[in-house]
């Protein structure tokens, strides 16, 4: 194999110079297919970040639906508080046949899970307390959001929705004397169940 040396230097430049050239984009092309392999696979990640928090919305949605119809339609437990500087303000949710003037009530403001949370045991005896209050405060997690943000860094555990579908099931037999089928339909190939029988 013969190499031809330049015997000038600025040949010998030129020869140094097409090599970089050739180099350069040699390496600006490989740099390309990995810079662009890097925003298809983040896409990719964004995507299935995505639907996992419309799905989480969706529950969510259902959840708060579902507690609304709970609260109204079979306790009669008004959830709004009242409009500022009016009064009774029982400072929890009470019944809506407790209420003599519902214009006191503000249509825009509820009571927080917490205030709910800590007063349930009013309505519904829990035959374990405990089970029963994490399903609620599993529930409040994700009503509040944190459960949305918490994807990103936390990988799904099926036992909180086992939580707060065994805490609804409750609701419903002892609330209401209703045996309730519920399952929340969060991780692959799980399909959501909602049935009173």
């Amino acid at each position: 194999m013969n190499i031809n040396i330049p015997d000038k230097l600025y040949k010998f430049l030129i020869l140094v110079g097409v090599l970089l050239i050739a180099f350069s984009i040699y390496k600006k092309e490989n740099s390309e297919k990995f810079y662009f392999s890097k925003i298809y696979e983040y896409k990719g990640i964004q995507d299935s970040l995505a639907i996992s928090q419309i799905k989480i919305n969706d529950q969510r949605d259902r959840l708060i639906d579902i507690s609304q119809s709970l609260a109204k339609t079979y306790n009669d437990y008004c959830i709004n508080k009242v409009k500022k500087k009016k009064t009774p303000n029982p400072n929890k949710p009470t019944k809506f046949s407790t209420i003599a003037n519902l214009n006191i009530l503000n249509p825009a403001d509820t009571y927080t899970l917490n205030s709910l949370i800590d007063n349930v045991s009013e309505i519904i005896n829990s035959s374990n307390h405990s089970d029963f209050e994490k399903g609620l405060k599993m529930a409040k997690v994700f009503r509040n959001k944190e459960g949305h943000v918490a994807v990103l860094w936390h990988k799904a555990d099926r036992q909180n929705y086992t939580d707060i579908e065994n805490c609804i099931t409750e609701i419903y037999d002892n609330g209401f004397d209703e045996k309730l089928n519920f399952k929340i339909s969060f991780l692959d190939g799980e399909s959501a169940i909602f049935s009173i029988s």
